[in-house]
């Protein structure tokens, strides 16, 4: 069987989330499964390639997208509305696509091989990217998928309340980003040169609940001024990535402040470099909160658009730590940000657990290629184009 792992996206950020089970797959069981590793873009490629050296015996082979012209040309940074890249990369290499028995994918877009493109019949297999509570992160694409590979229990009530999970769709694999991270981040060097309070400030791109373009200048003025602390600024990587979609207001003034380090995109950002490097999370919705409190610490959380959010699941991570409605409060959470972490702690562990499944003796990779393998195994998988 032909499997492509599908990396359709203009940042790496979702590729820690899947690729790990192309090379598991690959090098387990390359007797019945070839793994063709798909992306849209040079970059993607080079960074999947660079991943695949923690994985020795992976058999994987590589493939480089065509992108048409007109999209290669029109660089997504550079414009306002709606891009439509990842249809036109889709529409592009359908007769790749077509010689698949199964499309593997951290994005759900690739079901419009089914409804857009005219491949009803192709296998299309979801693992998901992060482990947020963000409305956004749930659409109705996902019940299209024929398998759903998902990192613990609180994903799977939350898609089966939204009515997107299936009995027999979906498997508890875990979080196999957590599997690489460390190779990742060895050898990592000290961002700051003194022993002061490192807060990480972690905005989301989707402005309509996320707290850049209404606090963040101000956040990062409050920096520049409380020099007692020192500020790591790394948003998700699509706010800066699409920076004129999201109307994303320019931190270029904060800049080499002695206490201040910015990075707006590069791939230490999807590495969990910061998220381990900090003593605090400053943040709004974004699911990188969870992979945080991978050692439990104290979390403040900006409320930029006065949501009423107590007891709504879509903001469920804001019971982990403070939660401020305005800049002003943010010294006094600061300050007490220690003292209250004790009444968080357990409640932090308690989520972290039902957020992410783990077992001894396995990897999540290990156990999302297993579960690929025997849906795949179990499942009819036609190689004919005329099926489609």
């Amino acid at each position: 069987m032909k499997i492509c792992f599908l990396f359709n996206h203009i940042s790496n950020y979702q590729i820690l989330h899947a690729v790990p089970y192309a090379f598991e797959l690959s090098r387990c069981y390359s007797d019945q499964f070839e793994c063709i590793i798909a992306c849209s873009s040079p970059e993607a490629l080079s960074y999947v390639k660079n991943l695949s050296t923690f994985y020795p015996g992976q058999k994987c082979t590589y493939k480089l997208l065509h992108v048409p012209f007109l999209y290669r040309l029109l660089d997504p940074r550079l414009i306002k509305r709606k891009f439509k890249l990842k249809d036109n990369v889709l529409k592009a290499n359908l007769e790749f696509f077509k010689k698949m028995d199964a499309i593997v994918s951290p994005e759900s877009k690739c079901v419009k091989l089914k409804t857009k493109f005219g491949m009803r019949n192709a296998v299309i297999i979801h693992t998901r990217h992060g482990a947020g509570d963000r409305k956004g992160s749930f659409n109705k694409r996902l019940s299209l998928c024929d398998l759903v590979l998902i990192p613990g229990k609180k994903i799977e009530a939350a898609l089966k309340r939204e009515g997107l999970l299936e009995k027999g769709k979906y498997v508890i694999v875990g979080y196999p980003k957590f599997d690489v991270v460390q190779n990742l981040n060895k050898g990592r060097k000290k961002i700051f040169n003194n022993e002061n309070p490192v807060v990480l400030y972690n905005p989301h791109f989707d402005q309509n609940v996320g707290s850049w373009n209404r606090m963040g200048l101000k956040v990062m003025e409050f920096f520049q001024k409380h020099q007692e602390y020192n500020l790591i600024l790394a948003p998700h990587v699509v706010l800066f990535k699409r920076k004129r979609r999201h109307d994303a207001k320019d931190p270029q003034r904060y800049f080499g402040l002695p206490n201040v380090y910015i990075d707006l995109g590069s791939d230490a950002s999807i590495s969990m470099t910061y998220t381990l490097s900090a003593d605090i999370y400053l943040g709004d919705v974004s699911s990188q909160v969870y992979e945080f409190l991978v050692k439990p610490r104290p979390c403040i959380f900006l409320n930029a658009h006065n949501i009423k959010w107590k007891d709504n699941p879509y903001y469920f991570h804001w019971n982990l730590g403070q939660v401020i409605n305005n800049v002003d409060e943010l010294g006094r959470a600061l300050e007490q940000a220690q003292k209250l972490q004790l009444a968080y702690e357990k409640r932090q562990i308690e989520v972290f657990n039902y957020t992410f499944f783990d077992e001894d003796g396995s990897t999540a990779a290990e156990r999302g290629a297993k579960a690929i393998a025997e849906f795949l195994q179990s499942h009819t998988c036609s190689r004919s184009s005329s099926s489609y």
